[in-house]
Protein backbone atom coordinates (compact mmCIF):
# COMPACT_ATOMS: atom_id res chain seq x y z
CA UNK A 1 0.00 0.00 0.00
CA UNK A 2 2.98 2.62 0.83
CA UNK A 3 4.58 1.59 -2.07
CA UNK A 4 1.53 2.33 -3.99
CA UNK A 5 1.13 5.69 -2.29
CA UNK A 6 4.67 6.72 -2.77
CA UNK A 7 4.18 5.36 -6.70
CA UNK A 8 1.10 8.13 -6.76
CA UNK A 9 2.77 10.61 -5.54
CA UNK A 10 6.22 10.02 -7.63
CA UNK A 11 3.72 9.99 -10.94
CA UNK A 12 1.88 13.68 -9.65
CA UNK A 13 5.18 14.96 -9.14
CA UNK A 14 6.46 14.23 -12.33
CA UNK A 15 3.22 15.09 -14.06
CA UNK A 16 3.20 18.67 -12.39
CA UNK A 17 6.73 19.07 -13.62
CA UNK A 18 6.00 18.47 -17.22
CA UNK A 19 2.86 20.50 -17.25
CA UNK A 20 4.70 23.75 -15.38
CA UNK A 21 7.51 23.52 -18.22
CA UNK A 22 4.95 22.89 -21.16
CA UNK A 23 3.16 26.18 -19.62
CA UNK A 24 6.16 27.55 -19.08
CA UNK A 25 7.50 27.06 -23.04
CA UNK A 26 3.97 28.24 -24.02
CA UNK A 27 4.00 31.21 -22.65
CA UNK A 28 7.64 31.98 -24.57
CA UNK A 29 6.66 30.56 -27.85
CA UNK A 30 6.60 32.61 -30.85
CA UNK A 31 4.65 32.37 -34.15
CA UNK A 32 7.02 30.59 -36.98
CA UNK A 33 4.63 30.90 -39.22
CA UNK A 34 1.05 31.36 -40.40
CA UNK A 35 -0.81 28.70 -42.90
CA UNK A 36 -4.12 28.79 -44.55
CA UNK A 37 -6.71 26.15 -45.58
CA UNK A 38 -9.31 27.13 -47.94
CA UNK A 39 -11.51 24.04 -46.79
CA UNK A 40 -13.81 24.55 -49.95
CA UNK A 41 -11.24 26.20 -52.35
CA UNK A 42 -12.32 23.26 -55.37
CA UNK A 43 -15.84 24.36 -54.71
CA UNK A 44 -15.82 28.32 -54.74
CA UNK A 45 -13.11 30.78 -55.84
CA UNK A 46 -13.76 34.06 -53.61
CA UNK A 47 -10.88 33.20 -51.41
CA UNK A 48 -7.55 31.63 -51.80
CA UNK A 49 -4.69 32.04 -48.94
CA UNK A 50 -3.06 34.05 -50.94
CA UNK A 51 -5.99 36.94 -50.56
CA UNK A 52 -6.57 36.16 -46.88
CA UNK A 53 -3.02 36.54 -46.02
CA UNK A 54 -2.76 40.24 -47.88
CA UNK A 55 -6.00 40.84 -46.08
CA UNK A 56 -4.75 39.89 -42.45
CA UNK A 57 -1.17 41.37 -42.83
CA UNK A 58 0.24 37.54 -41.51
CA UNK A 59 3.65 38.74 -42.04
CA UNK A 60 3.68 40.69 -39.10
CA UNK A 61 2.65 37.96 -36.27
CA UNK A 62 5.42 35.87 -37.32
CA UNK A 63 8.04 36.38 -34.41
CA UNK A 64 5.36 37.92 -32.18
CA UNK A 65 5.00 35.98 -28.81
CA UNK A 66 1.93 33.24 -29.70
CA UNK A 67 0.03 34.25 -26.17
CA UNK A 68 0.28 37.63 -27.34
CA UNK A 69 -1.95 36.89 -30.63
CA UNK A 70 -5.66 37.29 -30.30
CA UNK A 71 -7.38 34.63 -31.73
CA UNK A 72 -10.56 35.63 -31.59
CA UNK A 73 -10.01 39.20 -33.46
CA UNK A 74 -8.13 37.04 -36.23
CA UNK A 75 -11.74 35.43 -36.64
CA UNK A 76 -13.60 38.34 -36.40
CA UNK A 77 -11.57 39.91 -39.26
CA UNK A 78 -11.92 36.98 -41.30
CA UNK A 79 -16.02 36.89 -40.71
CA UNK A 80 -15.69 40.58 -41.71
CA UNK A 81 -15.38 39.09 -45.53
CA UNK A 82 -18.52 39.16 -47.16
CA UNK A 83 -16.93 35.67 -48.60
CA UNK A 84 -16.22 33.87 -45.30
CA UNK A 85 -18.99 31.44 -43.97
CA UNK A 86 -16.66 30.38 -41.23
CA UNK A 87 -13.47 30.60 -39.62
CA UNK A 88 -10.94 28.51 -37.27
CA UNK A 89 -7.77 30.03 -35.93
CA UNK A 90 -5.68 27.69 -34.04
CA UNK A 91 -1.43 27.20 -32.90
CA UNK A 92 0.27 24.02 -32.84
CA UNK A 93 3.08 23.06 -30.57
CA UNK A 94 5.65 23.61 -33.28
CA UNK A 95 4.34 27.72 -33.34
CA UNK A 96 2.29 27.82 -36.42
CA UNK A 97 -0.33 29.50 -36.12
CA UNK A 98 -3.20 27.98 -38.67
CA UNK A 99 -6.54 29.37 -40.16
CA UNK A 100 -8.96 27.69 -41.31
CA UNK A 101 -11.74 29.36 -43.93
CA UNK A 102 -15.17 28.05 -45.97
CA UNK A 103 -16.68 30.57 -48.20
CA UNK A 104 -20.16 32.08 -48.87
CA UNK A 105 -21.65 30.05 -51.86
CA UNK A 106 -23.57 31.63 -54.28
CA UNK A 107 -26.95 30.35 -55.70
CA UNK A 108 -28.13 32.83 -57.88
CA UNK A 109 -27.04 36.23 -59.01
CA UNK A 110 -29.80 38.99 -58.98
CA UNK A 111 -29.94 41.91 -61.63
CA UNK A 112 -31.70 44.83 -61.46
CA UNK A 113 -31.40 48.08 -64.11
CA UNK A 114 -30.45 50.93 -61.59
CA UNK A 115 -28.62 48.71 -59.22
CA UNK A 116 -25.35 46.61 -58.63
CA UNK A 117 -25.87 43.16 -58.68
CA UNK A 118 -25.58 40.69 -56.19
CA UNK A 119 -25.90 36.68 -55.43
CA UNK A 120 -28.30 34.99 -53.26
CA UNK A 121 -25.92 32.38 -51.48
CA UNK A 122 -27.67 29.08 -49.85
CA UNK A 123 -29.42 30.54 -46.68
CA UNK A 124 -30.80 33.48 -48.88
CA UNK A 125 -28.78 36.36 -47.92
CA UNK A 126 -26.69 38.50 -49.97
CA UNK A 127 -23.51 38.40 -51.25
CA UNK A 128 -21.76 41.53 -52.95
CA UNK A 129 -19.92 40.49 -56.20
CA UNK A 130 -16.03 39.67 -56.24
CA UNK A 131 -13.64 40.98 -59.41
CA UNK A 132 -11.51 37.74 -58.59
CA UNK A 133 -14.24 35.10 -59.12
CA UNK A 134 -16.95 35.04 -60.84
CA UNK A 135 -19.40 31.47 -60.60
CA UNK A 136 -21.20 30.05 -63.73
CA UNK A 137 -24.46 30.65 -61.83
CA UNK A 138 -28.19 31.17 -63.21
CA UNK A 139 -29.43 34.93 -63.43
CA UNK A 140 -32.17 36.75 -62.00
CA UNK A 141 -34.02 39.77 -64.32
CA UNK A 142 -35.51 41.74 -62.26
CA UNK A 143 -37.14 45.57 -61.47
CA UNK A 144 -37.76 45.12 -57.92
CA UNK A 145 -35.86 43.12 -55.45
CA UNK A 146 -38.57 41.42 -54.18
CA UNK A 147 -39.03 39.45 -57.99
CA UNK A 148 -36.05 37.40 -56.83
CA UNK A 149 -37.22 35.48 -54.42
CA UNK A 150 -39.38 33.59 -56.49
CA UNK A 151 -36.52 32.47 -58.80
CA UNK A 152 -34.32 31.97 -55.64
CA UNK A 153 -37.03 29.31 -54.80
CA UNK A 154 -37.35 27.73 -58.01
CA UNK A 155 -33.28 27.56 -58.34
CA UNK A 156 -32.81 26.07 -54.88
CA UNK A 157 -35.39 23.57 -55.54
CA UNK A 158 -34.14 22.56 -58.81
CA UNK A 159 -30.44 22.91 -57.85
CA UNK A 160 -29.55 19.14 -57.78
CA UNK A 161 -31.44 18.36 -60.80
CA UNK A 162 -28.89 17.81 -63.77
CA UNK A 163 -32.58 18.62 -66.75
CA UNK A 164 -33.07 21.90 -65.17
CA UNK A 165 -29.50 22.68 -64.80
CA UNK A 166 -28.64 21.86 -67.80
CA UNK A 167 -31.49 24.38 -69.22
CA UNK A 168 -30.67 27.42 -66.37
CA UNK A 169 -29.57 30.46 -67.75
CA UNK A 170 -31.47 33.42 -67.28
CA UNK A 171 -34.03 34.02 -65.36
CA UNK A 172 -37.11 36.89 -65.33
CA UNK A 173 -40.42 37.88 -64.46
CA UNK A 174 -43.00 38.99 -67.09
CA UNK A 175 -45.60 41.94 -66.97
CA UNK A 176 -48.08 38.92 -65.33
CA UNK A 177 -45.95 38.61 -62.34
CA UNK A 178 -44.68 34.96 -63.70
CA UNK A 179 -41.17 33.34 -63.99
CA UNK A 180 -40.04 32.77 -66.63
CA UNK A 181 -36.90 30.58 -67.45
CA UNK A 182 -34.95 31.47 -70.54
CA UNK A 183 -32.69 28.56 -71.50
CA UNK A 184 -29.09 28.13 -73.00
CA UNK A 185 -29.69 27.93 -76.48
CA UNK A 186 -32.76 27.03 -76.86
CA UNK A 187 -34.47 29.79 -78.71
CA UNK A 188 -37.86 29.84 -76.64
CA UNK A 189 -38.74 31.06 -73.35
CA UNK A 190 -40.18 28.70 -70.83
CA UNK A 191 -43.03 30.15 -68.64
CA UNK A 192 -43.15 28.80 -65.33
CA UNK A 193 -45.68 30.77 -63.99
CA UNK A 194 -44.25 30.34 -60.26
CA UNK A 195 -41.54 27.99 -58.70
CA UNK A 196 -43.75 25.56 -57.17
CA UNK A 197 -44.12 21.86 -57.80
CA UNK A 198 -40.82 21.80 -60.64
CA UNK A 199 -40.79 17.84 -60.91
CA UNK A 200 -44.44 18.05 -62.24
CA UNK A 201 -43.11 20.95 -64.71
CA UNK A 202 -40.43 18.75 -65.64
CA UNK A 203 -42.45 16.03 -66.57
CA UNK A 204 -45.00 17.56 -68.97
CA UNK A 205 -41.59 19.59 -71.02
CA UNK A 206 -39.99 16.38 -71.03
CA UNK A 207 -43.06 14.66 -72.67
CA UNK A 208 -43.47 18.03 -75.26
CA UNK A 209 -39.54 18.08 -76.01
CA UNK A 210 -39.81 14.43 -77.01
CA UNK A 211 -42.90 14.76 -79.31
CA UNK A 212 -41.47 18.02 -80.87
CA UNK A 213 -37.67 16.61 -81.46
CA UNK A 214 -39.49 13.38 -83.28
CA UNK A 215 -41.18 15.87 -85.44
CA UNK A 216 -38.10 17.68 -85.79
CA UNK A 217 -39.77 21.15 -85.30
CA UNK A 218 -38.50 22.00 -81.85
CA UNK A 219 -36.85 25.25 -83.34
CA UNK A 220 -40.01 26.83 -84.54
CA UNK A 221 -41.16 27.38 -81.16
CA UNK A 222 -41.14 30.86 -79.17
CA UNK A 223 -42.92 30.53 -76.24
CA UNK A 224 -43.68 27.36 -74.39
CA UNK A 225 -46.06 27.40 -70.98
CA UNK A 226 -46.55 25.39 -68.46
CA UNK A 227 -48.37 27.30 -66.30
CA UNK A 228 -51.18 24.80 -66.38
CA UNK A 229 -50.69 21.63 -64.67
CA UNK A 230 -51.69 18.84 -67.21
CA UNK A 231 -51.16 21.12 -70.34
CA UNK A 232 -48.38 22.42 -72.01
CA UNK A 233 -49.02 25.61 -74.50
CA UNK A 234 -46.47 26.55 -77.50
CA UNK A 235 -46.55 29.39 -79.15
CA UNK A 236 -44.78 29.31 -82.83
CA UNK A 237 -42.99 31.79 -84.33
CA UNK A 238 -44.67 33.85 -86.92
Amino acid sequence: MIARILSTLLFLTALGAVLGFASQEAETRRVTGVEVDVKDADMVGFLNAERIHDQLGTTRLEGELMADVDLQSVVNHLHDLDACADAEVYPTMNGVLHIDVWQRRPVMRVHLPDSPDYYLDEDGRRLVLDPHFTPHIPVMHVTRETQATMGYRFVKATQNDPFWNALMDQLSMNDRGELVLHPRLAGHEIVLGNADDPAHKKRNLLAFYRAQVKRGNLRNFKRIDLTYRDQVIAQRYP
